[in-house]
């Protein structure tokens, strides 16, 4: 009876304990995502025309200068997600939200150590202007560059080629920015959502002619076209769903000739506004 007694203790410990831990994880997660959205809100400034193209942008300038401040918001947010154990976050659209977040907050991090620059592509970023190879942003004890972010566990875990529209390089060309940061309760309608607006944005998502017949659609489709090339309709079976009625009526009538936006990679910032 003693042993017995001793095992239920030890089962009960033990269910304790990992109850504790991840606990701890989720409190982790909840803070990066909390101090992440006042970031957001903080920084986030309405749509602005740069090099002719509406886009939302940020005030990295007032970012970096609050990044010198020890307790400032940027750093509070730098050091709540160091302290993330991504394997103990519970559920898959935990892991993608905070994934996603993870990757912009990544980005905008490059910019504001290098800043003042107007792209991510900077000479001072990457002398070979490939920021995504390089160590972006440290989680838990492990560091983590951009492309490993996008490409070896969100893409590769979630299987979602929505991903490739809601990580952001932090340019003009991408789909624009929220005050809000994913949400796993609502992540499926945020990344629909974040979608449908950017194929209304005729000057980077989608633009359609219909005198011509050409539809002009986002690089990033170009870009990542290996995403779509399973669907039964190929990238056009991807579009359909995220068009206006109407649109979507004479696409179903009329042949189109795809063409692709060229990326303005010019960073989204406010200081570059035309």
């Amino acid at each position: 009876m003693k042993i017995d007694g001793l095992e239920k203790k030890l089962v009960l410990w033990i269910t304790l304990l990992l109850a504790a831990i991840a606990n701890s994880a989720h409190a982790d997660e909840a803070e990066f995502e909390h101090l992440y959205s006042e970031l957001l809100a903080k920084y986030w400034r309405p749509t602005e025309r740069i090099h002719g193209i509406n886009t939302t942008v940020f005030d990295y300038a007032q970012m970096v200068q609050d990044a010198q401040v020890p307790d400032s918001l940027f750093n509070r947010t730098l050091k709540a997600i160091e302290q993330v154990s991504p394997e103990q976050l519970r559920g898959a659209d935990v892991a993608k939200a905070f994934w996603i977040n993870a990757y912009n907050f990544a980005a905008m991090h490059l910019v504001v150590n290098h800043y003042p620059v107007d792209s991510i592509r900077s000479l001072s970023i990457s002398l070979i202007k490939y920021p995504w190879s390089k160590q972006a942003i440290r989680i838990g004890k492990v560091s983590y560059s951009l492309k490993q972010i996008e490409t070896d566990i969100l893409l590769e875990h979630f299987n979602d080629p929505r991903i490739v529209f809601a990580v952001s390089c932090a340019a003009v060309s991408c789909p624009d920015r929220t005050t809000e940061p994913f949400l796993a309760e609502r992540l499926n309608s945020q990344l629909d959502a974040l979608i449908g607006l950017f194929f209304k944005n005729p000057g980077k998502g989608l633009r359609l002619n219909r005198d011509t017949g050409a539809l002009t659609l986002s690089w990033i489709i170009k870009k990542d076209r290996y995403l779509f090339q399973d669907k039964e309709k190929g990238v056009l079976g991807f579009v359909m769903p995220y068009l206006e009625a109407d649109i979507q009526d004479w696409l179903k009538i009329n042949p189109v000739v795809l063409d692709y936006f060229e990326h303005d990679w010019t960073l989204n910032d406010i200081a570059q506004a035309d």
